[in-house]
């Protein structure tokens, strides 16, 4: 989150999608575990016991959205991508 949040505070006339994308899972995620996490402890507080399968069914589903079209968006195809490590070094200017 932290590293996506960065880049988007350091971009200048607007990010790509899969970055804005990205940003909203890890939001949704820590929303959804206001309500998991305590839902989890005491059963009175799950509204539903199928809601609290449907919000975590709900976060596997986006956040495997998003770890699909993150690699297609960088066209990376294999953990030795030179392509892959090119557009990391662009967007973060650091280490590859």
């Amino acid at each position: 989150m932290s590293l996506a949040g960065n880049m988007i505070s350091e971009s200048y006339g607007g990010n790509p999608s899969i970055v804005n994308y990205l940003i909203f899972l890890t939001a949704f995620a820590f929303l959804s575990l206001f309500y998991l996490i305590p839902a989890t402890v005491n059963e009175n507080w799950s509204i539903h016991p199928l809601l609290m399968v449907m919000v975590d069914a709900l976060n596997m589903i986006l956040w495997l959205c998003g770890a699909i079209a993150l690699p297609a968006y960088l066209h990376a195809h294999s953990c030795s991508n030179r392509v892959c490590c090119e557009i990391f070094r662009k967007i973060y200017q650091g280490f590859c």
